[in-house]
């Protein structure tokens, strides 16, 4: 009732985003300390309601550190990215359908699926889980030469040149369970470790039953701490005895790769940010109408913080450090000059 009547609000205007943004928070609190000790505090020049904190004395109002913070954008205009994002349609699509900048849509795209990281390190997963890894070769799209990690070359189609799992290689810890809570998490480079597992896996566990995965020895030393009911499959076998399997998480594999190809290609440095987007788009999939698909992200991003600006949107946000991921190449890059 409350997002009904938010949106009967002029729709041509900014601050009909704000008013929605007002509606969805249960509670406005200080975006830059977390204090509820705030006052009102005037209005922006198109008519925002604006608040100041008495504990940092920062103002703020209810965009800020939001997706649609900084961003000049009429509420039709929004609706058409809400569509597009949904649809997948490329940036340059999207800007031409909005009449605006590319970048404009690039740096709307990079705030919205950066603020789902959220979803992610709430998920908790219970019950009987499937677990696995995926990897994909790095990808510097977008990295200029300046600071690149070593010399540039034709892009392959199929990845590196250097076959196996290697260090080149993004290894992303992958989980399902009985309920369908999933997530995909960028653990680092090359083979899996019992580090990786410990740090992405155990703390998202809740009440699980059992965990299957392949024959990978990675997963026993937490298996053996935490007493998992740990049930690994034998390499070659597409299930054991009892019928256990990896059969959901490998059709989330799948569908992954047919999920990136739409992109032709996603740089590693915001790759985690379009895994979240990956699953949101399984949930949206799964658990929502397709009627009211458009509507559920807008009321689901808006509620949502994210740090990316324009500032630092073309910076490295997965955690890999590339250069000593390419140290052996033994490059010297101009910035290092």
């Amino acid at each position: 009732e409350k997002l009904n009547n938010a949106l009967s609000v002029v729709k041509s205007r900014k601050k009909t985003i704000s008013k929605v943004a007002k509606f969805e928070k249960s509670i406005t609190i200080c975006p830059h300390c977390g204090s509820f000790s705030i006052v009102k505090n005037g209005h922006t020049k198109n008519g925002i309601q604006t608040y100041k904190c008495k504990e940092c004395s920062k103002r703020f109002n209810d965009l800020t550190n939001t997706v649609f913070s900084q961003i000049h954008l009429t509420y039709e205009q929004i609706e058409i990215f809400i569509q597009c994002f949904k649809d997948k349609i490329s940036l340059r699509k999207t800007a031409k359908r909005m009449g605006v900048n590319k970048n404009t849509v690039y740096l709307l795209r990079l705030k919205i699926i950066n603020s789902l990281k959220q979803i992610r390190n709430n998920t908790k997963l219970s019950g009987e889980i499937e677990s696995d890894e995926y990897y994909i070769s790095i990808n510097l799209k977008g990295t200029k030469p300046d600071d690149m990690p070593r010399f540039s070359k034709p892009r392959k189609t199929k990845g590196t040149t250097k076959r196996r799992i290697n260090k080149h290689k993004v290894c992303i810890i992958s989980d399902i369970d009985e309920n369908d809570n999933m997530f995909f998490e960028i653990a680092g480079t090359g083979p899996i470790t019992s580090n990786m597992v410990t740090k992405c896996l155990t703390s998202k566990l809740k009440n699980v039953s059992k965990i299957i995965t392949d024959c990978k020895s990675s997963y026993e030393c937490d298996s053996k701490k935490y007493k998992w009911n740990l049930i690994q499959i034998k390499s070659g076998s597409y299930a054991d005895n009892n019928g256990n399997n990896l059969a959901n998480i490998n059709s989330l594999h799948s569908g992954l790769s047919n999920f990136l190809a739409h992109f032709k290609g996603v740089s590693t440095k915001h790759l985690q940010a379009y895994l979240d987007w990956y699953t949101f788009d399984k949930y949206l999939n799964y658990t929502i109408d397709e009627i009211t698909q458009n509507r559920t992200i807008l009321q689901k991003v808006i509620s949502l913080s994210t740090e990316i600006n324009i500032n630092n949107m073309y910076k490295n946000h997965s955690g890999i450090d590339f250069d000593k991921v390419y140290s052996d190449y033994n490059y010297v890059s101009s910035r290092t000059n």
